[in-house]
């Protein structure tokens, strides 16, 4: 849950990394290649990435 300090978990970004992956593939099976498969493609990566920094960095 998100604390009144502002923080946001990093476990957050993980759980909705593995949802827009699935999104993702679930999109591209019905779809094939698509502006919307490269969007959720991107957006994926974007939240792998903030939740490996997040992990890495510890903010205080």
């Amino acid at each position: 849950m998100v604390s009144m300090d502002g923080s946001i978990e990093p476990i957050y970004f993980l759980i909705i990394s593995f949802g827009l992956t699935l999104l993702t593939y679930l999109v591209f099976k019905k779809n094939g290649k698509s502006i919307e498969v490269y969007f959720l493609g991107i957006m994926t990566v974007l939240f792998y990435i903030s939740y490996f920094i997040l992990i890495i960095a510890k903010p205080i």
